[in-house]
This record gives C-alpha cells, structure tokens and sequence, in this order.
C-alpha cells in the first residue's frame, strides 16, 4: 500500500512538529473536506494535549489515564461511544435439475460486539494506548465493515509510539522513584510503587510502529486511515523535575 502525505498540507505546523502521523487514501484531506467539524475537534484536542509527569507515572489497568484524558476531550466536543455490531445472511440458491424447484443453502452470522471509543458524523476516532495487539486488527476490521457499508469517511486511531519512547518513559520513571519526599503520603507512596518501572516494555501490546505496518500492508483496504503518534515530542518538561514530584506528591 503506498502511503500518502496529506496531514503535511492541513495540520497546523506545531502539530506536525509534536506528533507523528500516517495515512491511507489522503485520510486528513477527505476528512477535513468531508467531516469539518469532526477535523476541527481533532485538531483542537492534539494541540491542547501534553503528556505530563502526572500522566505517565501512574499505575497500570486496563485503560490508562493519558486514554481518559484523551477520550474525555474528545466527549467533551460531542464524539461519543458506539457499538459495532453487524449480521450477515448468506444464501446458495442451487439451481434443480429435473427437478420443480431447487435447493436453497443459508446461514446466518452475528459479528461484532466491539465498541468504538469515539464517534461523530461520519468520522470515528480510536484511542490505542497500550492495549493487546489484537486491537489494531478488530479496529482495521471495524472500519472496513462501516466504510464498505456507506456508514463512514474516515477512521483515526490514536496510539502512543514503541522504540525510543519506551526507554524515554523507563528513565523518566526511575528519576521520579529517585526523588526522596519527605513525610510521603500512603496514596503517594502507593502509586509510585505501583507504577511499573518498564511501563511499556510488553512486546505484546500494540504502538504507533506496528499501526503504521498496517497501513502499510493496506490492512485499511478501501477505508482512509489516518495514524496519529504520541511520543517524547509531546511531553511537557517541567522546569525541575524534583519541584514536579514534590508537588504531586502533596496533592495526594
């Protein structure tokens, strides 16, 4: 599948200079032309996003703070949640042979049953943090059923990078169980030993790097699919990183 380049003519600048980004079928452009408002939103919630030191050292579970934030945003400018679900009747009308009337073979089969995390007009937007691998393939399959069907532009998914950033967020991780706090609450205490020290080193969860293998290989089909990457880039650094920890360690 050869890639296309169209988020380089309607991101903002400062948005391609913090983010990652990858696209089938000039995925940005239709949906800036097709679905405004929904781009609008899009482009609204990355520029305001940042990952923090509050948002990465935090304890594991299914689903992360930086996905919360994210998906509340996204909420917040009228997306919602929706279920995929989706049955298929197949028949086989055999023809007779001297015979009145033929042989009919069906069957019927219910898929689906997975949500879609968030939902506007005709766009959908996935957020992919950390979750099994499994989930680019369900997503990808969403989306080609819905885009085939007439029911949607365009599909997102939002996703944060592997390589690089996984050691930038051990490190950033270890500096911050470094730092001595002095009378540290039990809430404090707890959350930080909580935290994993290697919060993204299962190679069984998916990145930005194996969505955009994906696209690649044209998994999307005749969907556009447009890829966004979370990394180091974004990360809001704060002046002192012991001030920082101090700080949100009396806040708990």
């Amino acid at each position: 599948m050869i890639l296309t380049e169209s988020y380089t003519e309607v991101f903002p600048a400062e948005l391609l200079e913090r983010y990652d980004f990858a696209e089938t079928r000039n995925a940005a452009a239709i949906m800036k032309i097709t679905q405004p408002e929904a781009f609008d939103d899009l482009i609204d919630v990355l520029r305001k996003f940042s990952l923090t030191v509050d948002l990465i050292v935090r304890p594991g579970g299914n689903k992360s703070k930086i996905a919360e934030q994210l998906d509340s945003a996204f909420r917040a400018k009228g997306f919602r949640e929706a279920r995929f679900e989706q049955d298929v009747t197949t028949r086989l009308l055999v023809s007779s042979w001297g015979q009145e009337k033929g042989e009919k073979l069906e069957t019927k089969n219910s898929f689906g049953g997975h949500k879609i995390d968030n939902v506007r007009g005709r766009a959908v937007v996935d957020i992919e943090w950390n979750p099994q691998d499994g989930n680019l393939d369900r997503d990808f399959n969403n989306y080609v059923s819905l885009y085939d069907a007439g029911l949607i532009d365009v599909g997102i998914i939002v996703a944060r990078h592997g390589g690089d950033f996984r050691y930038f967020v051990r490190k950033l991780v270890a500096n911050v169980k470094d730092v001595a706090v002095p009378d540290a609450s039990d809430a404090w205490q707890h959350r930080v030993s909580r935290t994993p020290d290697d919060p993204y080193g299962t190679s069984t969860t998916a990145n930005f790097e194996k969505l955009f293998g994906r696209l690649s290989r044209g998994d999307g089909r005749g969907c556009p699919v447009l890829a966004v990457g979370i990394g180091e880039r974004a990360f809001d650094a704060p002046e002192s990183l012991v001030e920082e920890v101090l700080r949100l360690a009396q806040k708990e």
